[in-house]
């Protein structure tokens, strides 16, 4: 029976856990806490996913790097973006160098404006095998089995081959890409739109305004997504467009939800704090985003308003005034 390890026991990462399990592959789920771990191992379930089977037997839940590592076919990462680099730090004595390390988590590291793959190969080495799994893909709705299709990319075609091979089944259809960047930036840049697309629908604007937002923020992701490299196709596919559809439009999304906190009145730290401990990626990534884009040269009007709300300095109407009173353009722009 062929084995992965999971990082972090988070929502994502125990679904990707028991999906892998149905699949029939051993899976190690790998956690940092003592507390999560305990919860998670005794009562063979998570929080934050309603309604999901209990975690299948085949899913060990554990404290050990070498254990969860051992014999493993790949290692999903799925830690958040932000605490990421602290743990490839305390992890990177024990990561197998043989097997590919996959990025499951979407976001950009603030100050230095890395993408998960690049802090993986900063931690584990110039030859460490690196993919990326995305998409429109709702842990909870994962956990419960339903149909979902991502994307698998790494610049090594082998490598996301076997991956898709690994981890696709009934229930999940993946997709494989060489585009890294192109679908790690979609997976990062639609976090911050789906704030924006809470506050639309939080100040009941209408579906004609959701689906200009929707459809102009997917041009400034092309744009700076081009910029850095990826290819333009991506950001059409089901990790660019996809993904975004989901996470602006879904009820289950953590950024929609800081959004139409927002446009309630909400101060930026109550509309996290109204989250309850659970992460929203886009918080974090929006100024990293908008400073990623200005270091390449690249406008992104839409994360920028979402920036000046998030830091206080904008309230969300005027944000909207400002964005449909900007200099016209042609569209191709």
């Amino acid at each position: 029976m062929e084995k992965v390890a999971v990082v972090g026991t988070g929502a994502w990462g125990t679904a990707l856990a028991m999906h892998a399990a149905g699949k029939g592959l051993s899976v190690s789920l790998l956690g940092r806490r003592p507390d999560v771990v305990s919860r998670i191992a005794g009562r063979r379930d998570h929080p934050a996913l309603s309604g999901a089977p209990p975690l299948p037997e085949r899913v060990e839940v554990t404290l050990d790097p070498s254990q969860a590592f051992d014999e493993a076919a790949a290692v999903l990462w799925s830690v958040s973006v932000q605490a990421t680099a602290a743990e490839l730090a305390r992890l990177a004595p024990a990561l197998p160098r043989s097997v590919p390390l996959v990025s499951t988590s979407k976001g950009i590291e603030i100050g230095t404006h890395r993408r998960t793959t690049e802090m993986m190969r900063e931690a584990a080495g110039p030859d460490v095998l690196l993919a990326v799994l995305s998409g429109p893909t709702f842990a909870a709705e994962v956990a419960r089995g339903l149909p979902a299709a991502a994307v698998v990319a790494s610049v090594d075609q082998e490598c996301s081959a076997s991956l898709q091979a690994l981890l696709s089944s009934p229930t999940l259809r993946l997709y494989r890409s060489s585009d890294v960047v192109g679908v790690e930036l979609a997976g990062a840049a639609k976090n911050v739109v789906a704030i924006a697309a809470g506050i639309v629908d939080g100040l009941r604007l209408g579906h004609n305004t959701r689906a200009a937002l929707l459809t102009r923020a997917l041009a400034e992701i092309r744009r700076l997504g081009a910029r850095l490299g990826g290819a333009p196709e991506t950001f059409a596919g089901l990790a660019g467009m996809g993904d975004l559809v989901l996470t602006a439009t879904g009820d289950l999304s953590r950024n929609r939800r800081v959004g139409l906190a927002l446009a309630s009145g909400m101060d930026p730290a109550a509309a996290v704090a109204s989250l309850g401990g659970e992460v929203a990626e886009g918080v974090d990534t929006a100024e990293s985003l908008v400073e990623l884009a200005r270091s390449v040269g690249v406008e992104m009007p839409i994360a920028e308003a979402v920036t000046e709300i998030l830091a206080g300095r904008l309230p969300p109407r005027e944000a909207v005034f400002r964005l449909m009173t900007r200099e016209l353009q042609e569209e191709r722009r």
